[in-house]
């Protein structure tokens, strides 16, 4: 294998000024070796932007993240479902293992009682549309038999017993 020594400008200067940095592994030859990975490097104190100088999204995110640990709320330009999120997330990590616990404790406590809930509601459901079906083929059975149709035929139509259908 050969390698070559290539020799280049650097300003360290400069390279420190940079706020942000895209990088992307390159082969041997300088060609991007797998253009699926890549790495940004944020030098935080670099960025300097105040609350009402954030255009893009990515200045939220940065804003975000430089001043989460100092936000007791979420400012204005930041209330969006994803950084509140984001909020919450922080506040969970921000609690002692004691509160942690607690907090897991509770939230299992809730899961279970939402399986419940909708298990009942599910099987409610199910129950109404069985007695509605039941409902409504009583109701044809009843009209059938107004326009004088058999018994027999009522039956085959509806899928009721004969018994059913004269008790009707």
């Amino acid at each position: 294998m050969h390698c070559h020594s290539q020799f280049f400008r650097y300003d360290e200067t400069e390279e420190l000024a940079k706020f942000r940095r895209d990088v992307c592994l390159k082969d041997q030859d300088g060609d991007v070796f797998f253009d699926k990975l890549h790495f940004k490097f944020l030098q935080m104190p670099l960025f300097t932007k105040q609350e009402h100088e954030l255009a893009t999204h990515f200045d939220k995110w940065v804003y975000f993240l430089k001043h989460l640990e100092s936000l007791d709320h979420i400012p204005a330009i930041l209330n969006e479902p994803i950084f509140q999120k984001g909020f919450e997330i922080a506040e969970l990590a921000n609690l002692s293992p004691r509160q942690f616990d607690a907090y897991q404790k509770s939230l299992l406590e809730y899961w279970d009682v939402e399986n419940v809930s909708e298990t009942a509601f599910e099987d409610g459901l199910n129950k109404g549309l069985v007695r509605g079906r039941a409902e409504a083929q009583q109701a044809m059975a009843k009209t059938m038999l107004a326009e004088g149709l058999g018994v027999e035929l009522i039956a085959k139509i509806t899928g009721l017993s004969s018994s059913e259908i004269e008790q009707l």
